[in-house]
């Protein structure tokens, strides 16, 4: 028998991905002005300005829930718990964010905080990275947030939203991140996960990612 999980709302995903794709071009639109200033600003410093002491935790966030190592983490527990379907579904989900990012900062080309502020900032992390927008770690982020939630009981489900808010929080902290690139990074993964429960069954299936299996099943069955 298959294990159980919360049931799909499509309708919820199809909002979803409406939401992210608006949410996304305003903020690709106000990144290509190269500027902070504002209530973005006000966010930023707010956040930013706070005392140095959580460095380590803040650093311990981004690596452990927004690089590519939880994507990995993702994919090998559950194919050594034999939930191959939801491997498999974290490992599409994680490559299309990391393409979609990719492709999104060649248009925007904003640069770092510490350029818009002229190094009037706290800056407690070093991105190999130039362009700012959006960011990768958010995105990486909200995939799997998002992914987690669609396996998660009710009463477990506010892991999702706890884990992109700490996410935003750690990348303004570190002074590498605008809020405008937490937004564009929060969209990226919205949409992409959406996107991939919305697939129509005649591409899902030959994908494998057919939404009227459980994610939770176990073995091979699950994606033959």
């Amino acid at each position: 028998m298959p294990d159980q999980q919360p049931p799909i709302n499509i309708r919820a995903y199809a909002a979803g991905a409406i939401i992210g794709a608006v949410l996304f071009t305003i903020s690709l639109l106000i990144a290509r002005t190269h500027e902070l200033s504002g209530f973005q600003l006000q966010i930023f410093r707010a956040i930013n300005d706070l005392p140095n002491g959580a460095r380590t935790p803040a650093l311990l966030v981004t690596e452990g829930l927004g690089a590519a190592y939880p994507i990995i983490a993702a994919i090998v527990i559950a194919a050594v718990y034999r939930r191959f379907r939801l491997a498999w579904r974290s490992t599409v989900v994680g490559g299309a964010t990391v393409v979609v990012m990719e492709a999104a900062k060649l248009v925007a080309k904003e640069p770092r905080p510490y350029v818009l502020l002229h190094n009037n900032l706290h800056v407690r992390a070093s991105e190999l990275g130039l362009t700012s927008y959006p960011s990768g770690h958010m995105a990486v982020a909200t995939a799997l947030a998002l992914v987690l939630w669609a396996i998660l009981p009710r009463a477990w489900r506010w892991l999702t939203p706890a884990w992109i808010l700490i996410m935003g929080f750690s990348r303004l902290y570190l002074g590498v991140h605008t809020p405008n690139d937490l937004v564009g990074g929060f969209a990226i993964g919205l949409v992409v996960v959406c996107a991939v429960w919305l697939l129509p069954t005649a591409l899902a299936k030959p994908l494998r990612l057919d939404h009227s299996k459980p994610l939770l099943e176990r073995g091979w069955r699950a994606v033959a």
